[in-house]
């Protein structure tokens, strides 16, 4: 997977030392431990419901997770279909939008529950629970029946089709409300079946024999030679349609995978999405794939789409038909950091700022807490250290690194008897760091927003001090956090593949069992994408181009994702009903305006700008979202006070990250609306937030139109209509970047170079 893979750096390590403690494994000059240090310390699930043929760790933070930690499940939204493991059946159906009117706050909420159409049962054996026996990328089979015999279903996600095997014995399929069919195929092969006003079609094979009606239950025998079945939920009632379908019913999936390729030359990642399929009965190897918006949508390499479509919670879902399909989006490019302020009164005013940021100790900066809290810590101490250093205070910017370093190494030593430690659970196959927060050891959640500071944090100290970030060093611990959440070798013996991200709806999920009747979860797009800026940056100091290049992907993954389903930049996505201009939270069947800690708007809008680094400038994709984002926020934080006044709400809570954010649209306004001794958000800095938007007051707005052949660059365009080119190299040797207008810049090693100079 990489220049040298996790797996192989990690086990690497691993032979290279010996145990110094029972339970603590060295990893460099850090480690982690196998056993709690405290008893009654939170602890991760320990029961996992799979079979012996799902060997390995345990992929949690998926659409499909709560399967794997319950003995039956909660709703799987696979879209356009959701499915139940039950007690003792299977349930399939077609959600339909459901609007929520919020009895406190003026707005609607989005839903599409879990409707059940079909229920699936044996009739021969009973089920005494669900497992998981095989997944795949976008695809998960559950075994569900007693020591002898099951019912196995594998669902797709994007699928119109489920698939069905059973050991021994007769089906019973019953409608869960009033059904009719509408629908029989001359041979007895395809039943069509209308229930709630929509229409699934059941494929059987040849020689198998179903009869009864939907309400009391229809019984399917089959053949020996022959125990299976697919049902599929259609588009519509037509004859030609099921045909249609027919053709790709026999063709039960059986692997489902996502490849992708970053070209640097062109700033492009290709992701190619393969289906491999079990041919029953026919002769077509193809299955029908439901593509999202984020996949459809400005799509240069999307295929000829089949005129069949389905309403869901994240849009149009458009079919296509074969065993593949690839999409093409562009890298916008990130930077480290940006220019220091070098007009005379910003930087004496920076300084300023600066200067009273630092008043408290360099310890007090980076803080305190769990594995959030101290992430959001170095963050914090980062951009004063990369401010400092680019404002020529070297003694600064040594004093921080220094900090920096220090804290944490005194985490990622996980000396026996430390509050603070990390601590590898071998049953599921996660890194666990303690104190654990949000639910991130017994729910698993969250650790990708976690860890995404920490790298990006151990990034910049590698940028700056390499031989830091050795893996005999300190390295191997930071290549252990990003093997938690970031691991590309589905054969890992430690980590699950790509832990948090959704390879075929484009971003990542946040919980890690999924114990919701709404499926899976994200809050923070943002703090997503930050993990995967770390990464970028972290594979780049340390020389590993295919860690960087999976960081590229997943960047540019997540951003489509997020501009179409938390801000649905095309106007693709939102139902009429939602007044809100963006989402804060996306769950596998809603949409929703509010967060896990508050209803305040501002922070449900910020939530999914934070924190603000220089790779977020994908939040100003489109500026006129960013005005009209604001205005909504202003509007609905109005009314927020008159419904709330007893809570005494601060009109500047989380003002810098909001101004920030608006200064992507109008910065000088940005800058006189921001109170510069005002609230400050606890990741942020008053040094930050000024250097942020002054630098886009002298260097105009981001343009996406132009791309660079390097990863890492930024263009503006100021208000003169000039553009203003940035780029870094962190090589040894000079680089020659050539933007996608035609402009050159030569950076020299180890520099970032703009159009008016460069700077170390």
């Amino acid at each position: 997977m990489r220049i040298t893979s996790i797996c192989t750096l990690v086990l690497g390590i691993l032979v290279m030392v010996s145990t110094v403690h029972a339970s603590q494994v060295p990893v460099g000059l850090g480690a982690y431990t196998t056993t709690l240090h405290a008893s009654g310390e939170h602890a991760p699930p320990s029961t996992v419901y799979k079979t012996a043929n799902l060997a390995g760790p345990i992929p949690t933070n998926k659409w499909y997770s709560s399967l794997l930690f319950t003995k039956w499940s909660q709703p799987l939204f696979a879209h356009p279909l959701s499915y139940l493991a039950d007690k003792g059946s299977f349930e399939l159906g077609v959600p339909e939008k459901v609007i929520i009117r919020s009895p406190s706050r003026e707005e609607n909420d989005i839903t599409y529950p879990h409707n059940p159409a079909l229920v699936i049962k044996p009739l021969d054996f009973k089920m005494k629970d669900a497992r998981a026996d095989k997944i795949s990328d976008w695809a998960v089979d559950i075994v569900m029946g007693d020591d002898t015999d099951a019912l196995k279903v594998t669902i797709v996600k994007g699928s119109p089709f489920s698939f069905y095997q059973v050991t021994r014995g007769d089906i019973k399929i019953r409608s869960a409300d009033t059904g009719e069919i509408y629908y029989r195929s001359s041979n007895g092969k395809v039943t069509g079946i209308r229930i709630h006003g929509r229409h699934y079609a059941i494929f059987i094979p040849k020689d198998a024999v179903l009869e009864g009606v939907p309400e009391q239950g229809m019984k399917l025998h089959f053949p020996e030679q022959a125990r299976w079945f697919t049902v599929a939920a259609l588009p519509d009632s037509k004859p030609e349609t099921i045909a249609e379908f027919e053709k790709y019913a026999y063709a039960f999936v059986t692997d489902t995978h996502a490849e992708w390729h970053y070209d640097e030359s062109s700033s492009q990642v290709t992701t190619t999405f393969k289906v491999t399929t079990d041919i029953k009965e026919g002769s077509d190897n193809g299955t029908l794939m439901g593509l999202y918006p984020h996949q459809w949508h400005n799509n240069a390499l999307a295929p000829k789409m089949l005129p069949y479509e389905y309403d869901t919670v994240r849009g149009k879902l458009k079919l296509v038909g074969g065993t593949q399909f690839r999409t093409r989006n562009t890298y916008t490019g990130i930077l480290p950091f940006w220019p220091g302020l070098s007009e005379p009164k910003q930087a004496k005013k920076l300084a300023a700022y600066f200067k009273n940021d630092l008043q408290g100790s360099i310890e007090a900066t980076l803080g305190h807490g769990g594995t959030y809290w101290q992430g959001k810590g170095f963050g914090r101490a980062t951009q004063l250290m990369l401010i400092a250093e680019q404002q020529g205070d070297k003694r600064k910017r040594n004093a921080l690194l220094k900090a920096i370093k220090a804290r944490m190494e005194s985490w990622l030593r996980s000396e026996p008897g430390s509050q603070k430690y990390f601590y590898y659970d071998s049953n599921i196959g996660t890194l666990i760091g303690y104190p654990d927060e949000f639910g991130s050891a017994t729910e698993l959640n969250d650790h990708h927003f976690h860890y995404g500071y920490w790298i990006s944090a151990a990034a910049q100290v590698a940028l700056r001090d390499p031989a830091w970030a050795a893996k005999e060093k300190w390295g191997g611990m930071v290549d252990m956090l990003i093997g938690d959440i970031a691991t590309t070798d589905r054969a890992h013996p430690m980590f699950p593949y790509l832990r948090n991200f959704d390879a075929y709806e484009g971003h990542s999920w946040a919980a890690g069992i999924a114990p919701f009747f709404d499926g899976n979860n994200q809050e923070s797009s943002s703090e997503a994408l930050n993990a995967w800026a770390g990464l970028i940056l972290w594979g780049e100091a340390t020389g590993n181009k295919q860690l960087r290049d999976t960081g590229i992907y997943l960047y540019t993954t997540e951003i489509e994702a997020a501009n179409n389903y938390w801000f649905d930049l095309h106007h693709q996505v939102f139902a009429p009903e939602y007044h809100n201009a963006s989402a804060g939270i996306v769950w596998g069947n809603k949409y929703v305006h509010t967060t896990w800690f508050t209803e305040d708007p501002r922070e449900i809008a910020g939530i999914n700008m934070l924190p603000v680094t220089a790779a977020s400038l994908y939040l100003g994709t489109d500026p006129n979202f960013v005005r009209r984002n604001i205005e909504t926020i202003d509007t609905e934080f109005a009314l927020y006070l008159k419904s709330d006044r007893e809570q005494h709400v601060s009109p500047q809570t989380w003002q810098d990250i909001l101004l920030e954010y608006y200064a992507l649209y109008d910065p000088k306004e940005a800058l006189k609306k921001w109170d510069d001794k005002g609230l400050v958000e606890e990741g942020e800095t008053t040094s930050h937030t000024y250097h942020w938007i002054q630098s886009l007051i002298n260097m105009g707005r981001p343009d996406f139109n132009v791309t660079a052949d390097t990863p890492f660059y930024a263009v503006f365009r100021n208000d003169d209509g000039k553009n203003v080119y940035l780029a870094y190299n962190a090589g040894n040797v000079k680089k020659n970047v050539t933007f996608s207008d035609g402009k050159t810049l030569m950076v020299p090693a180890h520099s970032l170079t703009n159009s008016f100079g460069s700077k170390k």
